[in-house]
């Protein structure tokens, strides 16, 4: 749960966007289908996917469908977006999805968002401190004192980073300097050294903190120890994860955090028609994906079915599971429990 010092630091949120459109011809019949993806920055991994995703459904359902990518702040501000209608789909972080679906947290004074529905995992998110290297940062608690990006309000990333910090007893006042920028913005403010340090939430491996670990002087930063273990023992939405040595050729070890999950939701309004056929162009066509979005490479259709999916899975990304031979491999008692 937030403490007040963080939620005093979240700015409000005003929420742009365009639902569904359905194109007719002069005769009324249905001619062409559009629909948006609600991303992220569009230098960061939620856009690249979303991007991704949208280029082989219009090019496999050209003429019928058309999906559009749309650059947003970040998961906050997609599912208010979607729960107001003003996007179709939306790419969020697994944490916030399911505040979202319970009306916990940032949520309870929303209370919760019943329609809200899953349509598919994509790829684990590693929370990631990048560090100045000469800066004194070797470990979380090393952050105290320093000057510090934390993201934009509406986003996912932040969002889960007060969470860190409360877990941490870390409160505004105890670092140098607090700023809040895009992802793409932290990455060159830590590069022109006025930042000591930014954390992340993202997949990997990713060309931009590639490129920084190579020419910007930082380090990558291990998320652990005993006081954050025990502040997130029993956790739902935070798994202990690596990013592994092999990802990145500065890196002389794996580094110990904790990841999240990104994940592709919708409303139930949704026609199922488009959920499905979503679904089964992004089964079919894993490869291709990887090729447009490196951080899709490791999709796997048991895990995109289940992993990090509170809500439950829309009927038509169910139909497309299922035509593709998918199967549900939970325990029985938990499907039992989703379908009540």
């Amino acid at each position: 749960m937030l403490d007040g010092y963080w939620c005093k630091f979240r700015a409000s949120v005003v929420s742009l966007g365009l639902a569904m459109i359905i194109s007719s011809s002069p005769g009324g019949a249905e001619t062409l289908r559009l629909f948006t993806i609600g991303a992220g920055d569009v230098s960061g991994g939620y856009y690249a996917s979303a991007q991704a995703i949208c280029e082989v459904v219009n090019r496999a359902e050209r003429g019928r469908l058309r999906c559009s990518p749309d650059p947003t702040q970040g998961s906050i501000y997609n599912l208010n977006a979607l729960r107001k209608g003003q996007i179709d789909f939306a790419i969020v972080q697994s944490d916030w999805h399911r505040a979202a679906l319970e009306g916990t947290s940032i949520y309870a004074q929303d209370g919760r968002f019943e329609d809200l529905r899953s349509v598919l995992s994509l790829y684990e998110e590693p929370i990631t401190i990048l560090a100045r290297r000469g800066a004194g940062i070797n470990r979380l608690a090393d952050l105290v004192g320093k000057r510090i990006e934390i993201g934009h309000p509406a986003s996912g990333r932040r969002a889960t980073i007060e969470r860190l910090f409360s877990a941490m007893a870390f409160t505004p006042e105890k670092f140098a300097k607090v700023i809040e920028l895009s992802s793409s913005g932290a990455l060159d403010e830590l590069c022109a050294g006025a930042l000591d340090a930014t954390i992340l939430v993202v997949g990997h491996p990713n060309a931009r903190i590639g490129r920084v670990l190579a020419t910007c002087d930082a380090d990558l930063i291990p998320v652990a120890g005993s006081k954050l273990a025990s502040a997130l023992e029993g956790q739902r939405d935070y798994s202990q994860a690596v990013i592994p040595k092999s990802y990145y050729p500065e890196l002389s070890a794996d580094v110990a955090t904790y990841a999240v999950t990104a994940t592709l939701v919708t409303r139930t309004t949704m026609d199922a028609d488009i959920v499905q056929s979503l679904v089964r162009h992004v089964l079919d066509q894993r490869a291709g994906l990887a090729q447009r979005a490196p951080v899709l490479k490791d999709l796997d259709p048991q895990r995109m079915r289940r992993q990090g999916l509170t809500a439950p899975l829309h009927t038509g990304a169910k139909a497309g599971f299922d035509k593709e031979g998918v199967s549900d491999t939970r325990p029985s008692k938990v499907l039992e429990n989703e379908r009540r």
